[in-house]
């Protein structure tokens, strides 16, 4: 595999896509799409017998993303399913610039507004839960 698509490639597997096939040229790699939580929950409260594994049906049956790795006039180009990799891409960034800001004003100070949302929306299922049964 040419050097510019192997690490094109081990860029996307550490970002958690699996290589599929690939040759000298090209490559393919497939993944899942994102779990739509909210979605899930709405049609658990909805449907609260079989929502829930209807939708996760759903998902496994529709939530393959492929993308295909190729040499283009000396450029990388990725086809197929390229927005999940762009919003991958972007998830990275802000990722990698909250680790910096963790690591320089420590864990509380950047994570606290997460953690109080957590602990509320914790809260508030709980009272959900409390309320419908």
């Amino acid at each position: 595999m040419k050097e510019q698509v192997s690490a094109k490639v081990s860029e996307l597997v550490d970002m958690g896509w699996r290589p599929c096939t690939s040759t000298e040229t090209t490559a393919s790699l497939t993944t899942r799409g994102p779990f739509n939580w909210w979605l899930f929950i709405i049609i658990v409260i909805l449907f609260p017998i079989v929502g829930g594994l209807f939708y996760l049906g759903f998902w496994l049956a529709t939530s393959r993303a492929t993308i295909y790795v190729f040499e283009k006039d000396g450029e990388i180009q990725i086809s197929g399913d390229a927005w999940m990799v762009d919003l991958q891409m972007a998830r990275r960034e802000a990722l990698i610039q909250e680790l910096r800001q963790v690591k320089e004003q420590g864990f509380w100070k950047v994570m606290w507004p997460k953690m109080l949302l957590m602990a509320i929306m914790f809260g508030l299922w709980v009272l959900l839960i409390v309320w419908i049964f």
